[in-house]
């Protein structure tokens, strides 16, 4: 069906969210961006093994360790949350390298590319479960850091639009799943249970075309503007 989450939106205040998850903010972390495509430099959140977290600007594509190239033969901005433990490109990240991508909003297209935006009601940044990967071109090169998106089966209202969504954490879920020493085969499964998936509490609307960039790409249209715009 369509698109999957291919396009977010992220108007984020830095320091807030520094202090929202207790992280040291890195520099070189993205403007504000209502258009937000893979390749993209987004923000994650990850915790290092030492119980130190990080927000950290990060290439919207992940790349494995073991890559010969950054570039992969295939898309990675999304990883199935079914399968992402015994997917190669992902296995070593499931399993330790979790990351929250906060968000404003995301979109999805339905069959007929008509993009609907989903966001919570009150405006709280989305914590959008993620996974990253270091990579490096060879020893002495700088690192590289690279993140994907983890989908799921989407919430019966989602549905109307597509049939998977990104999976979001709940606040109260953010700990356990940022943690790096909880096995991804507990912490996945648990993420898509009933009251750990916070996708129950999102709102969405139709919105126009994603052309440019800008806070108008999210505002609500009526489905019969599209004749007009076309």
């Amino acid at each position: 069906m369509g698109f999957m989450c291919g396009r977010f939106a992220a108007d984020l205040d830095y320091s807030s969210l520094a202090q929202h998850y207790s992280a040291r903010q890195a520099p070189g972390l993205p403007e504000p961006s209502w258009n937000i495509s893979p390749g993209s430099v987004i923000a994650l959140v990850a915790q290092d093994r030492h119980g130190q977290r990080h927000l950290h600007p990060a290439r919207w594509n992940l790349v494995p360790s073991w890559s010969e190239s950054d570039r992969m033969a295939y898309p990675t901005h999304n990883a199935r949350v079914e399968s992402a433990l015994t997917k190669r490109t992902y296995a070593d990240s499931a399993r330790s390298q979790r990351a929250i991508i906060p968000a404003s909003g995301y979109y999805e297209w339905t069959p007929d590319h008509q993009p609907y935006y989903f966001q919570a009601p009150d405006g709280h940044t989305l914590n959008i479960a993620g996974l990253y990967s270091w990579w490096r071109a060879g020893p002495g090169q700088p690192w590289l850091l690279t993140a994907t998106i983890l989908t799921t089966q989407a919430t019966p209202g989602a549905a109307r639009v597509h049939d998977r969504m990104p999976l979001l954490i709940t606040d109260e879920n953010v700990d356990p799943w940022l943690d790096p020493g909880i096995e991804g085969s507990t912490i996945l499964p648990q993420a898509v249970e009933p009251g750990r998936h916070a996708s129950e509490e999102l709102t969405m609307h139709p919105v126009a075309p994603l052309k440019g960039d800008g806070p108008e790409l999210t505002e609500a249209m009526a489905l019969d503007q599209r004749v007009k715009r076309i």
